[in-house]
């Protein structure tokens, strides 16, 4: 099957699941809020960013064994690609015990990350335990599912995700209707979570006999190879983590641990638009490594331009709308006895923030498929440190808006490292060219921002249900009529179109059988 026919299936479940989970997440978390509160909120985010962090005990295993998988899966070497996924799972059954035990040593830490909370210590560590529970499991199957990602096929199981996605949500908001129980809530996730991680292993066995074969293993010289990777991914997959996770540890212990949930109404709108536009672009991942492993350079530097415009014109407009609409859905639907929305101005940096984690995905995807991970490292370490101690400076004087310029500055000087490393090192030229094209589209998306918003804020109506309705209009119109004058005789604008053309013509054939 060809390369670009497989992203596209990959991109379609992944679209498919994306609406799916806004719709059910959007009503699920409506329902979670009228029935608790913001604190409850606070406790939810700041609680899974812990755990993220203590996933970095997983260490970069995932994207090393994916690199890995491409030759052998090209190659059909089933008794390689056997030794590798038993390496991988005896790996990830490590990573669950040592998440567990290490998150139960953080436990006595609990009161002094948490500020200005007015629930008691013993229900929130109850709450802590059942979420590290949530964590550790994840990593007792979900190793299975890196081979189907890592061979193009990730749809095999789309379908399962698809109905996981609707069903558990569904049985929390259920558990939490019945009950009032925060607990209750998060107990249905872990066992759906459990189950339908069984139903997918089951699923992707059945489609690669390969994974029967539990008696392969590495040679030393391939596992020190692999370890090599890990060592070299890590401190990025350190920095990627830090930058995502750290900011709510720090707004809970410099701030309060409210302004985490008011946050975390923001941050959820983002991610529901980041779901859709990161789960297309990772789509291509594999596409990328293959394209790498048997293409030219000039090649897969076109495939790196043509992603790059098509993130501005898709991530441009949903921050555009994000920044107009965001606080004025947040009012309508979210405020329930309190005004749960932020400043215009911590609005706008939280979406440049946005805009910033979806235009860089391109040249990280890129750097990782080149696996030029060694070098990366440094890069990655630089960020990490650069982010915690600026953050740290920062919110002292600027509360929650420093945090996150914290984040943006770190980030700004790991993305000028990694074009020059990347085009240095893999493309043998000069980086200037992408990171001109790169400061392009920063300040088109403002541009379009400020225009967005200033047309918004001056629609002369005062009911506030037609004008969101006016407003929604004006966030679909102008950035991508902006982005069309600009560039729709461009190369890559011709071939977002083709792509969006030749998604409809499959979904379309889908739909005939």
């Amino acid at each position: 099957m060809m390369r670009s026919e497989n992203v596209i299936k990959n991109s379609i479940w992944t679209t498919i699941n994306t609406v799916i989970t806004i719709a059910i997440g959007f009503i699920s978390r409506t329902i979670f809020i009228y029935i608790l509160n913001s604190e409850y909120l606070g406790i939810d985010g700041l609680f899974s960013n812990i755990l993220s962090l203590l996933s970095l005990s997983e260490l970069g295993f995932g994207s090393a064994v994916t690199f890995n998988l491409y030759k052998p899966l090209r190659e059909k070497d089933e008794k390689k690609i056997a030794a590798i996924m038993n390496f991988y799972k005896w790996i990830y059954r490590m990573v669950a015990i040592f998440i567990f035990v290490v998150g139960m040593c953080l436990v006595p830490f609990l009161r002094y990350i948490i500020k200005d909370t007015t629930f008691d210590i013993k229900y929130i560590t109850g709450i802590y335990v059942l979420f590290l529970i949530k964590t550790a499991i994840t990593y007792l199957y979900s190793y299975n599912f890196t081979l189907a990602t890592a061979d193009q096929r990730g749809y095999i199981i789309g379908h399962i995700t698809m109905i996981n996605n609707i069903v558990t949500p569904i049985a929390k908001i259920v558990a939490l209707a019945i009950t009032r129980s925060f607990v209750a809530y998060i107990v249905a996730e872990i066992v759906l979570t459990l189950g339908f991680n069984l139903i997918k292993t089951l699923h992707v066995k059945k489609a690669y006999p390969v994974l029967e074969d539990t008696k392969s293993s590495l040679e030393k010289q391939e596992t020190r190879k692999i370890l090599k990777d890990v060592q070299n991914i890590f401190l990025g997959k350190v920095s990627t983590t830090v930058l995502t996770s750290t900011d709510n540890l720090i707004i809970s212990s410099f701030v309060n641990v409210i302004s985490v949930g008011f946050m975390s109404n923001y941050n959820t709108l983002v991610n529901y638009i980041s779901t859709f536009i990161s789960g297309a672009l990772y789509s291509a991942q594999a596409s990328i490594g293959n394209a790498i492993a048997s293409e030219g350079k000039e090649y897969v530097y076109n495939i790196l331009k043509k992603l790059t415009l098509i993130t501005l014109f898709v991530a441009s407009f949903a921050t555009t709308a994000l920044f107009c609409l965001s606080s004025d859905f947040i009012s309508i639907v979210w405020s329930k006895n309190e005004d749960m929305t932020l400043p215009v101005v911590t609005v706008f940096i939280v979406m440049f923030n946005a805009f910033f984690q979806f235009i860089k995905s391109p040249l990280w995807i890129t750097l990782t498929s080149a696996g030029l991970f060694e070098k990366d490292k440094y890069i990655s370490f630089i960020g990490m440190v650069m982010n915690i101690v600026v953050s740290l400076i920062l919110v002292q004087y600027l509360g929650l808006v420093g945090v996150i310029l914290g984040t943006i500055i770190s980030q700004s000087v790991q993305m000028i490292l990694k074009a020059k490393l990347l085009f240095n090192e893999y493309f043998f030229m000069g980086s200037g060219k992408y990171l001109l094209l790169i400061l392009e589209c920063f300040t088109l998306f403002v541009a379009e921002e400020l225009l967005t918003y200033f047309i918004c804020i001056n629609i002369p109506v005062s009911n506030i249900y037609l004008l969101f309705v006016c407003k929604m209009f004006m966030c679909v119109i102008v950035p991508n009529l902006m982005n069309y004058a600009i560039f729709h005789k461009t190369e890559e604008y011709e071939y977002f179109l083709k792509l969006i053309l030749k998604i409809t013509k499959i979904v379309h054939r889908k739909r005939r059988f």
